[in-house]
């Protein structure tokens, strides 16, 4: 799965669960201070006195309305609701299953009209059907009492609550007794609220849900885009492409990853030109200390048994012969030194002819040139990238020149070999061989040989002991990091 929907898809299941869990929370909180004693009548007391009022004149008529009571009380029980207390601004929220019964007495606290009938049936006084503490309330209401907490009362059945019925004139008239089912302990609330949350959660949810989405989308497209740059930037810089950057002002943790990115490039890049400038500044070294040693000295001790065979050309014409000789065979084993060292500054055309020919003809020459047998073998040739190819040969020549110089070998291998995941390049030869330990820091052979197979992620193995010979082995990834 693509980051982007990860995030989406965390964004909308945080969101959805965080407004689930603070409707449960907040229902719970309102079920456990309703299940407290005089919670809910003193919510309910001042909204049913200022209601009931409507009620006198039905009443006070001689006889009571009993039908008017009755539909008063039906839309009271089934609807939950008060009509006057609506016009008025005042509403009265009950879920109309909580309401069990609701009963209006006159002055007298004789029953008028019920709605349902009571639970003892039609005509049966309310003292035989109410708990005498429900009955305690219908009197103090008939006394005129006002305070909610007196004029409650709560058991295992439910809450009773009570209110008095005044005329205009602030007379009472009667009481209004209701029978509320309601969890009166603890035990009893956790259902209460989850019967109060499953009608609307499935809608609050969704809806929650869709929000964090559209949200969760937006917020990891922007994040994601901006990955996708510093993705795309450091692609370019493993390519060499240093010039890309990545742009992204932003303060937060990946603007500041960005620039430090940038000053990484930008550091690479100058490290990437100090170490060619270096490595050309080595190969000159090279080159002169390379021409020194050999060109220059054989040129000059030519020069000398030319001045000498002038000197001895008027008495001693055949030893100025012999001067003359050995002056040309210094001069042309000057020349053979230059063509090595042309070689190695202008290889052979490797995108023509490829690594293995290349190598080939290379090693010919230079078996003519020393005199060294020379073995050359291949396995599993395949095309090299360029700079792979060029690197190794190099690392073949100056293998091949230190072997000239200071190995007094006879014979030479040559291995190059392709695996799966890497190509190995051998240089072997028979001569005396020496201390590795002593020859680090005396020239830059080795050294160059190592560096050149170090950037191409490879590494270089110089297996060799005094009297037994030296080997080389190059070993390069195919693929390069």
């Amino acid at each position: 799965m693509r980051l982007r929907w990860k995030l989406t898809l965390s964004y909308t299941l945080v969101t959805a669960g965080a407004i689930f869990l603070i409707e449960i929370g907040l229902l719970a909180v309102a079920a456990f201070l309703l299940t407290r004693a005089g919670t809910l009548p003193r919510l309910l007391v001042p909204v049913l006195n200022s209601a009931t009022t409507e009620l006198a004149p039905a009443l006070e008529a001689a006889p009571p309305d009993r039908a008017a009571l009755e539909n008063w009380l039906k839309t009271l029980v089934e609807e939950g609701r008060l009509t006057r207390a609506s016009q008025q601004g005042i509403k009265l929220n009950l879920n109309p299953a909580s309401l069990h019964w609701a009963v209006v007495t006159d002055a007298q606290g004789e029953a008028v009209a019920a709605y349902p009938q009571l639970p003892c049936g039609k005509g049966t006084p309310l003292e035989a059907c109410l708990p005498a503490e429900a009955l305690g309330l219908t009197g103090r209401a008939l006394a005129g009492e006002r305070d909610s907490g007196a004029l409650s009362f709560a058991d295992n059945k439910g809450l009773y609550l009570a209110t008095p019925i005044t005329d205009a004139a602030g007379h009472v008239a009667g009481a209004l007794l209701l029978h509320i089912i309601w969890p009166a302990s603890l035990r009893q609330w956790p259902r209460e609220v989850l019967n109060t949350l499953l009608p609307s959660a499935a809608v609050i949810t969704l809806f929650a849900a869709l929000i964090g989405t559209l949200f969760g989308f937006l917020t990891a497209r922007g994040l994601t885009r901006r990955l996708t740059a510093l993705s795309e930037a450091a692609d370019a810089w493993s390519r060499g492409d240093f010039s890309a950057q990545v742009r992204d002002p932003s303060p937060d943790e990946l603007g500041a990853l960005a620039q430090r990115l940038n000053r990484m490039a930008e550091q690479l890049e100058n490290l990437l030109h100090s170490r060619q400038a270096l490595a050309a500044l080595e190969e000159r070294n090279r080159l002169a200390r390379d021409l020194h040693d050999a060109v220059k000295q054989q040129v000059f001790a030519a020069g000398m048994q030319l001045a000498a065979a002038r000197r001895l050309l008027p008495q001693q014409p055949k030893e100025a012969q012999v001067a003359v000789t050995q002056a040309d065979a210094l001069i042309r084993q000057a020349q053979q030194e230059l063509t090595a060292l042309i070689r190695e500054l202008r290889p052979a055309a490797l995108q023509d002819k490829g690594l293995v020919a290349a190598l080939r003809e290379h090693l010919e020459t230079w078996a003519r040139q020393t005199g060294i047998a020379a073995d050359f073998r291949v396995q599993h040739e395949q095309r090299l990238p360029l700079e792979t190819a060029q690197a190794l040969l190099r690392v073949a020549q100056e293998a091949l020149a230190n072997t000239a110089k200071h190995s007094g070998a006879r014979q030479v291998r040559v291995r190059l070999a392709w695996g799966d995941d890497a190509v190995h390049l051998t240089v072997e030869d028979d001569g005396q061989g020496f201390e590795p330990a002593t020859a680090r820091g005396r020239g830059l052979g080795l050294t160059s040989m190592a560096e050149r197979v170090q950037r191409l992620g490879g590494r270089l193995e110089v297996t060799t002991h005094p009297g037994q010979g030296a080997r080389v082995e190059a070993i390069v990834p195919l693929k390069q990091p």
